[in-house]
């Protein structure tokens, strides 16, 4: 560290170019060897295929299909698990503030407990959302 204290502001910067470029040159390298690796792995799998009597284009669909139907799957158990189908809450002052379900938002207890109803109490909370909140479509 002392010996870059003697340096200038050019030789520094110099080296920090040098260093750049040799980063540069890693990052290449290695995306290089990324794609060498996968074309290797491609290669082993083709013969395995072939040595085991199947085609290659055949399995090739298969795994694409499969591919395809975990994806599909996942949307849908996604858009299955949604809020879609809860009742949604706005609060009127700040219709950003939504409540749909589970723990309730800060600035829902606290509009709660200012106009005195006890967010712990089941039926505080159903007669707050009638009287104080918003109903949106689900």
């Amino acid at each position: 560290m002392d010996e870059m204290n003697h340096l200038s502001a050019d030789e520094l910067q110099a080296q920090l170019e040098a260093i750049s470029q040799q980063r540069e040159a890693l990052k290449t390298a290695l995306e290089r060897r990324h794609e060498a690796e996968k074309t290797e792995l491609a290669g082993e799998i083709k013969a395995l295929i072939t040595e085991r009597g199947h085609d290659v284009e055949e399995i090739a669909k298969l795994l694409q299909r499969r591919a395809s139907g975990r994806k599909r799957r996942r949307q849908r158990s996604a858009a299955n698990e949604s809020n879609a189908s809860y009742t949604r809450y706005a609060d009127p002052d700040n219709p950003e503030n939504i409540y749909i379900r589970g723990r309730m938002p800060k600035w829902l207890t606290e509009k709660m407990a200012a106009n005195g109803f006890d967010p712990n109490n089941a039926a505080h909370r159903a007669q707050f959302k009638e009287q104080h909140l918003v109903e949106l479509a689900a």
